[in-house]
């Protein structure tokens, strides 16, 4: 299956940058202007394992797709992990890791195990375009995490 890792130095703590994820508009904060994305219901919460939360996406800016994420693995300040429950994706695993630096800076690093729908055929075919669009949506959270802690 393919990997999708996007790692930047945020300057403050780590437990800053977790914390950070925890309020209930981080979702929509990270959510770019540019995709048609809304929030069906409120986010699960990251600390609470087996927590849902629901988007719906409009594929091609029309077509409803329902994306559930389930929240587990959680390690207070450091990490929470999302697991597509049902969506687009054949497969999607999501870790959200923070690692502390020092005292005042934290490597923030997104670590996502997915497989698209008719793999490996839809790899072949459109794996470009989900990594550029995987790079271009977490380039957009990392910004958006660093200025909200900074």
């Amino acid at each position: 299956m393919p990997v999708f890792t996007y790692q930047s130095t945020i300057l403050a703590p780590a437990n800053t940058v977790f914390n950070w994820h925890t309020k209930p508009q981080a979702f929509s904060q990270l959510t770019p202007p540019w995709e048609p994305v809304s929030l069906q219901g409120p986010p699960g919460n990251i600390t609470e394992p087996g927590s849902r939360t629901t988007i719906i996406i409009k594929a091609l800016g029309v077509l409803p797709i329902r994306w559930v994420a389930q929240h587990n693995h959680t390690i207070a300040g450091q990490q929470f992990c999302d697991t597509q429950i049902s969506g687009p994706f054949a497969c999607w695993h999501h870790t959200h890791s923070v690692t502390p630096l020092t005292e005042t800076t934290c490597q923030y690093t997104d670590h996502i195990v997915y497989a698209l729908p008719l793999s490996p055929i839809s790899h072949w075919v459109a794996g470009w375009f989900v990594r550029q669009k995987l790079t271009k949506l977490f380039a957009y959270r990392h910004q958006v995490v660093a200025q909200a802690c900074e």
